[in-house]
């Protein structure tokens, strides 16, 4: 009994530490391929780049804040609303959100976009995947933008300490 109950202690502690928030904070130089356009977005080339975008992510214990900059943070601010993402790090994995507040129509369509952003932290590496979609008032004049996805795979990295 006395192995068993040192074999869970050992379980349970090994799974704490395994968990702890990797260390993102960093000022990160970004690189993003536009994927699939399923929204129809205007301006959006299946296959184009853009890269040497700044990126300053904070974090606190296991909240993170990143903050795009250059013309991709000032293009954001002016269509979303915003250039800031807010999530989390487990282990790892970083997830995060940025909640566009700048309305568009379409008919009788209303809508914001909402971009999450799915990465892996690997040393001074960050990759991974945003996922643009609009958040509608779900009318009918919406059409695809209702549950529609459009996709960007990124990496960046931050100089070593």
């Amino acid at each position: 009994m006395r192995g068993t109950a040192i074999g869970v202690i050992t379980l349970v502690l090994g799974l704490g530490v395994g968990c702890a928030p990797a260390d993102v904070a960093g000022s990160y130089t970004v690189n993003v391929t536009n994927g699939e356009n399923g929204c129809a977005f205007d301006n959006w080339t299946v296959g184009e780049t853009a890269s040497s975008i700044p990126i300053v992510v904070a974090q606190t214990d296991d909240q993170v804040q990143l903050d795009v900059g250059g013309t991709s943070g000032a293009a954001l601010d002016i269509f979303i609303g915003s250039s800031i993402f807010n999530g989390q790090v487990s282990g790892s994995g970083v997830t995060a959100a940025l909640v566009g507040s700048r309305s568009a129509t379409m008919g009788m369509c209303t809508y914001t976009v909402t971009v999450d952003m799915d990465a892996t932290s690997s040393g001074d590496l960050l990759e991974g995947q945003l996922i643009w979609r609009p958040v509608t008032n779900m009318h009918a004049d919406c059409g695809v933008l209702n549950d529609c996805r459009s996709l960007q795979s990124f990496n960046g990295t931050r100089p070593p300490p």
